[in-house]
């Protein structure tokens, strides 16, 4: 059974407001899921108090939260003491800064990648700056903006204290081979690893378990969800590091690095993108005795599938033009390209396209999209950037025929 579209697009409202419009910033942020609408409005209508207060409707306020960290933790494969919910992937990763860094000093070395948003950039130079820790960059390809995993090799010594990259850039658009990386890591030095996953959650929830990783951030609001970042920190790990909540809350491991303590209903509503994905699990008849971590491995080669035919459309399109240069692989041979599709005219401004794009009802942007460096050493103007298309698995290929059309008159 085909990844059924026409059903899974019936729970986004937003889809249905305007439908003269095709959506594809996805990247940016996703359109939200029904259940998840649901939790939210029912708990602000009936749940709006302080949780596990022990009167009865304070205790049904804690528990939709619970049941919400429960259900993540069985998602992602890991224990739930190893799971904080926060506000966004950006304050989490500032937060786990100011914490990292407390056990860095000079002679230390940590690893960022050319490649990543400025989340999984900025906070580690900025951390490692203050510790006096030498900070080495993993350098992307000039022209593609891809990774090469041996070229981090020689940048591995035993001083390495961290590496962070991305599982897949928000421009690049490239899935990066997490397991094949975090075992040269491994092999070749003591450091922790640490996947921004905000650009790749979207198009699949990964079993961190056989990720391998140390630290794994990405957020809500891309994943059809309310605006909360989810953060994984392994649970050996967490003792070694200063807490960043108040003290009588260093045991909490749902607080210990969340100082801004969590935002009640947000957090009970983020159950409701895993109902969702329940939801489209059974409707495609996925097997029952999975657990919740492998349905949602299942689930996704049927939206694995339908994807890579958004994206084969779009790049067989763009890839063979002399006016446009394509971010990242210009194909979907290898089962690694996302459906964000970033791209430079060449004979017009990024803005130009875009701006004509959206005229003909294409919900596109362009910029730098917080990936300002990557695009720098890229040879491209970060002010004008890339028109970026983002689609996810409730695009259609309708979208896509309408995104093409616009793109041929746009383009000329």
């Amino acid at each position: 059974m085909d990844l059924d579209v026409a059903y899974l697009r019936a729970q986004f409202p937003q889809l249905h407001d305007d439908p003269d419009l095709v959506f594809c910033s996805n990247a940016g942020g996703s359109f939200v899921a029904s259940p998840v609408l649901d939790i939210f409005s029912h708990y602000n209508r009936h749940m709006r108090v302080q949780p596990y207060a022990g009167y009865a409707v304070s205790n049904q306020a804690g528990q939709a939260m619970d049941e919400a960290r429960s259900g993540w933790s069985r998602a992602l494969n890991i224990h739930p003491d190893e799971l904080t919910i926060g506000p966004s992937t950006s304050l989490n990763s500032y937060v786990m800064a100011q914490a990292l860094a407390r056990n860095w000093g000079p002679g230390d070395e940590i690893i960022v990648t050319q490649q990543d948003h400025e989340s999984n950039h900025g906070v580690w130079r900025y951390a490692a700056e203050a510790a006096g820790v030498t900070l080495k960059e993993w350098p992307i390809d000039p022209v593609t903006g891809l990774l090469d995993p041996q070229i981090l090799y020689p940048l591995l010594t035993d001083k390495t204290r961290w590496v962070f990259f991305t599982h897949c850039s928000n421009v690049v658009g490239t899935v990066n081979p997490v397991p094949e990386i975090a075992r040269l890591i491994r092999a070749n030095s003591p450091a922790r690893i640490c996947v921004d996953g905000v650009a790749y959650a979207p198009h699949h929830i990964p079993d961190l378990a056989a990720l391998d990783v140390d630290m794994y951030l990405f957020s809500l609001y891309k994943v059809f969800g309310p605006h909360q970042g989810i953060m994984y920190l392994r649970r050996d790990l967490q003792g070694e590091l200063p807490p960043q909540s108040h003290f009588f809350l260093h045991q909490d491991s749902h607080k210990r690095f969340n100082p801004a303590g969590p935002q009640h209903a947000q957090v009970a509503a983020c159950r409701g993108v895993l109902d969702y994905f329940q939801d489209l699990y059974v409707h495609h008849q996925g097997p029952e005795s999975a657990t919740p971590s492998a349905r949602l491995q299942w689930l996704h080669t049927k939206i694995a599938a339908h994807e890579q035919k958004l994206a084969a459309a779009l790049l067989d399109f763009l890839e063979p033009r002399s006016d446009t240069r394509v971010l990242g692989k210009p194909h979907v041979r290898d089962g690694d390209r996302s459906t964000t599709i970033a791209f430079k005219p060449l004979k017009k401004s990024a803005g130009e396209v875009a701006k004509a794009m959206q005229g003909a009802g294409i919900g596109t942007e362009h910029g730098h999209f917080y990936a300002y460096r990557a695009l720098s050493h890229m040879g491209i103007k970060p002010e004008d950037g890339v028109v970026r298309i983002s689609l996810v698995h409730y695009n259609s290929i309708a979208d896509v025929e309408r995104i093409l059309s616009a793109l041929e008159r746009t383009l000329g």
